[in-house]
């Protein structure tokens, strides 16, 4: 009976539609964000990218004219050529002409060569703009002579200047296959999303007393006390000056060069920078101590800070300098063979280049370095006197950040240095094995140009994409510094 009445029930009923026939279903369209829920939003991602339209636009052309030409003497011809760089220009992410179809309209076909962001991403492609620039050639004081040559692809930053969905309302950004909420700040490389997380750096121009033990490392006779300050160039590149304070009572001005660091007394270095006295400098030194405020709250000045002027003036008389001039020209005979281009030069313009490219420069006037080396020796001074305790370099208002447009300007720099002095190399082994530049003219400068086509692109997409290089971009910044900045500054989004 049971089987029975199984038999005799009736299987359900299940609709089955073909074609067309199938209903309609009355899904609701999500409803897109208003601009004004979007603006707290937007403005996390702000500094991301105002920093890269920096880099595009001002920080190019700042970063190009701040690298200094080179030059390369023919023997043969007796005449000199100099090569510099002009008028950067970064390009939108395009698509390769001859991928386009021949059968498409011209409207349709104009339309296809932009790249947008969603293919890179289906693709594992990179979303790059094309970099070009002119590398000018003038021999002796003729006519500049310019090429125009293309450094590869450079990442471009989606929402950024560049990119094209700058602007776009959240309708557009949904038929350009983005979310409505996209924000950009960020790079797609290999089809992948790479973001650049910001870098904490001591804060600029501003001099910071420190105890560190690997300061009394440096040589015999130093102690751990000393004073940092991080100066920043306008193309954001930065030189580190230290003054360290040696058991003699003396101190020693320390900065870096090619990764390298280079010791200097302090002594010296205040009369290379201005026609000055000895007596004007202890007059300097000595001006924050009062023996009538000596005991009082606040004073930073003691006895003991006019013995350490006599032992630093002292030390330049044992060195048989007495004028500015001869500061100058010791400076400049130690520090020839390291300055390229200026093996010509005479001592003093080479010890002029020294003070300007590597202290303090931040600062445009020489007495305005003066000034604010008197104020380093005071404040190293006062934190032995315990008159002054040391700066916590781990507060907040001790550091800032360097944002990504920044970073890669100050990389780029470097090695467009680098591209530099390796195309000279290259000239100078041709003249050397007696091919006269001028007989060859351009086909030689070419030959030994090949190579950039792709190289400095190729070094930025890499630390983009990668996140690991070595560089000296920090000039002279504690390793431990540096060692975290090849491991978190960049993240992929997940």
């Amino acid at each position: 009976m049971s089987q029975q009445k199984q038999e005799d029930k009736e299987p359900p009923f299940v609709p089955q539609y073909f074609g067309t026939q199938q209903p309609k279903r009355n899904v609701k369209p999500r409803p897109m964000p208003a601009p004004e829920d979007l603006e707290p939003l937007r403005e996390l991602f702000r500094h991301q990218i105002e920093s890269f339209d920096y880099m595009a636009d001002a920080g190019l052309s700042i970063l190009f004219d701040s690298i200094k030409p080179v030059q390369i003497h023919d023997s043969f011809s007796n005449r000199t050529l100099k090569i510099s760089f002009e008028n950067p220009k970064l390009f939108p992410p395009m698509k390769d002409r001859s991928s386009s179809s021949s059968s498409l309209s011209s409207s349709k076909s104009t339309f296809r060569e932009f790249l947008y962001p969603y293919e890179c991403r289906q693709f594992k492609s990179s979303y790059t703009g094309a970099l070009m620039a002119e590398v000018c050639f003038q021999y002796d004081d003729g006519p500049v002579i310019r090429e125009r040559f293309n450094f590869g692809q450079f990442p471009i930053m989606l929402k950024s200047k560049y990119c094209h969905l700058r602007g776009a309302d959240p309708q557009k950004l949904v038929s350009c296959k983005e979310e409505p909420s996209e924000m950009g700040g960020y790079f797609i490389l290999n089809g992948l999303e790479r973001v650049v997380r910001l870098l904490i750096l001591p804060k600029r121009n501003y001099p910071m007393s420190m105890v560190r033990n690997s300061f009394s490392d440096r040589r015999e006779g130093y102690t751990d006390k000393a004073v940092v300050i991080r100066c920043e160039r306008k193309n954001q590149s930065s030189v580190s000056v230290k003054l360290y304070y040696l058991r003699n009572g003396s101190a020693r001005l320390g900065f870096w060069i090619q990764g390298r660091e280079y010791l200097l007394p302090v002594g010296v270095v205040l009369k290379a920078l201005v026609d000055t006295t000895d007596h004007e400098i202890y007059v300097s030194l000595t001006c924050c101590y009062s023996e009538r405020d000596e005991m009082e709250k606040g004073a930073v000045g003691t006895q003991l800070m006019g013995e350490r002027a006599k032992i630093i003036l002292d030390e330049v008389r044992d060195l048989s300098l007495f004028t500015r001039l001869q500061c100058l020209e010791h400076i400049g005979e130690h520090f020839q063979p390291v300055m390229e281009g200026l093996e010509t030069k005479n001592y003093s313009d080479v010890a002029d280049s020294v003070l300007e490219d590597y202290i303090f420069v931040h600062l445009d006037n020489n007495y305005d370095k003066f000034n604010l080396l008197i104020f380093m020796l005071q404040k190293l001074f006062s934190l032995i006197d315990q008159t002054s305790v040391p700066d916590n370099s781990d507060s907040l208002q001790n550091q800032e950040v360097l944002l990504p447009g920044h970073l890669i300007t100050i990389y780029l720099k470097e090695k467009l240095e680098d591209w530099l002095r390796k195309a000279k190399k290259s000239l100078q082994d041709e003249i050397n094995k007696k091919s006269n530049i001028n007989n060859k003219g351009s086909n030689n400068k070419n030959k030994s140009f090949d190579f950039c086509s792709c190289v400095i692109s190729q070094i930025v997409f890499f630390i983009c994409g990668e996140g690991c290089f070595c560089s000296l971009l920090f000039g002279g910044a504690e390793e431990e510094t540096r060692s975290q900045f090849v491991d978190i500054n960049f993240d992929l989004i997940l």
